[in-house]
């Protein structure tokens, strides 16, 4: 019977640094993903912006 929790005990260990690390590697990959996002929108608000200053240009 001790064998049977040692096994449970093992296999649930296991199972739990497998999740972390699996967990670990998505957080990073949601990280990068964001970051890129972020990139992209500064600039295409940089890109509105002097799209804002041109048209203020020509419409004066």
């Amino acid at each position: 019977m001790k064998r049977i929790y040692l096994y449970l005990f093992i296999f649930s260990l296991i199972i739990n640094v497998f999740l972390i690390v699996n967990d670990t590697k998505v957080l990073e990959a949601k990280d990068q993903h964001i970051e890129l996002l972020e990139k992209k929108l500064k600039r295409t608000e940089d890109s509105l912006a002097t799209i804002k200053k041109r048209i203020e240009l020509t419409q004066s």
